[in-house]
């Protein structure tokens, strides 16, 4: 007996989403103003493939315990593995190291593409998600790390956001490497202890005290191993977090750069210490602190939307000398979501004229109208449902149209066009059903010469 197929689920694997109109519409504006800022520091743009090798990107997650090491891995025809690309730094690197001698050095690139990371799927945190990124490759100065993160600075600024609303910190790996030696911390620890350390912001002093020694347990009881560190170890790590008293040349460098800019909210936090293991120098990340509603309507601050740091090693894995680099990368799709709950931020669509279907006689009259509103630049459709008045206005409510244009065989014998405003005759037009009902209903509406057709809606679309 044929064994009965069932049907496939509706239903997206945990970690991945859709996205609608609206945010696609936001992050399309954020992405913009991202890289106009970027041009205007002197960055060029290059795009790379979606998967790598596997051995090109390297292991450097934090999520160590996951499949194949937190990449999303298969093997192609020729049985070599390739990976879904977990950064946009990793591939930056490879590119560089085929390219050494043809890219002009300084080589200052930004690149805005997906990534994909095999991690625990959790509240905001997704397993494909946007990233924009840009480094520079070849200067061996921390003011060039400085004037990332003032970059970084400006577009949250043109982005509406005021000194207020965000913090980017900084610290220095060197600085930890000191005290990594002044506590004998042997050095197949460290990377277990940095990722300790970089969790601080969600389990706080305590958890990361936890962390350092014999592990704990979330709230949903996924259990998470220890470094192993004595408890006099761990006291003098968090001991150190609290004092920030430690400094060396790289950040005096950095922060004399930063003294052109008082007003931008930059400060030192020894916390920070990036997740990945490849940084070696200067690190950096930017964090939101404005309250926001997370998936349960509960306001919480949103936190880190950006981070980075200098990588001086990283492309000598490529069997090239070291070569100096930095770079910043900020989480697109985390700033659109916290962007789309600030009531200020401007997250309107696009102006959509519905031309009206009166009668399916007059279709090439439709299409003539679309066509010199599309050829002005003007986005607009021809209303092919229902020919019901009422519905086809419904129907432009809530598509969010601005302008409903009717033409119906009277008009097209006068040589008129007739258009409403939605904006300024929405409500009434929710209780229009008939013809004569619009006709009569004068919020919004006018009746227009045929041949002003684009100056009439431009003058409603731009007012």
């Amino acid at each position: 007996m044929k064994k009965e197929q069932k049907n496939p689920k509706a239903v997206l694997p945990k970690g991945f989403k859709d996205n609608d109109e609206i945010t696609i519409s936001v992050r399309k504006k954020v992405s913009k103003t991202i890289e106009e800022v970027c041009q205007n520091f002197g960055f060029r743009e290059l795009e790379t493939p979606a998967f790598e090798f596997t051995d090109a990107l390297g292991k450097f997650l934090p999520d160590i315990d996951r499949p194949s090491g937190g990449v999303f891995s298969i093997q192609d025809e020729d049985n070599q593995w390739i990976s879904l690309r977990y950064d946009l730094t990793a591939p930056l690197a490879r590119f560089v190291a085929a390219n050494y001698q043809n890219i002009v050095k300084p080589f200052k690139r930004y690149q805005s593409g997906n990534v994909w990371r095999n991690e625990k799927p959790g509240p905001g945190r997704y397993r494909e998600f946007r990233q924009f990124d840009a480094d520079v490759i070849g200067v061996q100065s921390a003011n060039i790390d400085a004037e990332l993160c003032v970059m970084v600075a400006k577009i949250f600024e043109k982005l509406g956001l005021s000194s207020k609303d965000y913090r980017i910190k900084y610290s220095n790996r060197m600085i930890w490497n000191d005290l990594f030696n002044e506590t004998d911390i042997p050095l197949n620890q460290i990377s277990d202890v940095l990722r300790a350390i970089d969790k601080l912001d969600r389990f706080g002093e305590d958890g990361v005290r936890e962390l350092l020694t014999t592990g704990r347990k979330d709230q949903s009881g996924d259990v998470m191993s220890g470094v192993g560190l004595s408890d006099e170890q761990a006291e003098s790590i968090v001991q150190f977090i609290k004092n920030g008293d430690k400094s060396n040349e790289q950040i005096l460098d950095f922060e004399n750069y930063l003294s052109n800019f008082p007003n931008l909210s930059i400060d030192f936090d020894p916390s920070v210490v990036r997740g990945l293991d490849y940084y070696t120098g200067m690190v950096f990340e930017a964090e939101l602190l404005f309250k926001v509603k997370n998936n349960k309507g509960v306001d919480v601050v949103f936190g880190s939307v950006a981070g980075g740091g200098r990588y001086d090693k990283l492309i000598s894995r490529f069997g090239k000398e070291d070569v100096p680099a930095t770079g910043i990368s900020i989480g697109v799709d985390r700033l659109v979501y916290a962007l789309q709950q600030r009531n200020d931020f401007d997250v309107s669509e696009n102006p959509l004229v519905v031309i009206v279907n009166m009668n399916n006689e007059n279709l090439s009259e439709y299409v003539k109208i679309a066509e010199e509103l599309r050829n002005n630049n003007i986005p607009c459709e021809i209303s092919f449902g229902s020919q019901n008045l009422g519905k086809q206005l419904k129907y432009c409510d809530k598509r969010n149209a601005s302008i409903a244009i009717i033409a119906g065989d009277e008009e097209l014998e006068k040589g008129v066009l007739s258009i409403k405003d939605l904006s300024a005759g929405k409500e009434i037009s929710k209780q229009i059903s008939e013809r004569d009902e619009w006709k009569e209903s004068k919020a919004g509406q006018i009746n227009i010469e045929r041949q002003n057709l684009i100056s009439s809606v431009l003058k409603i679309i731009k007012k």
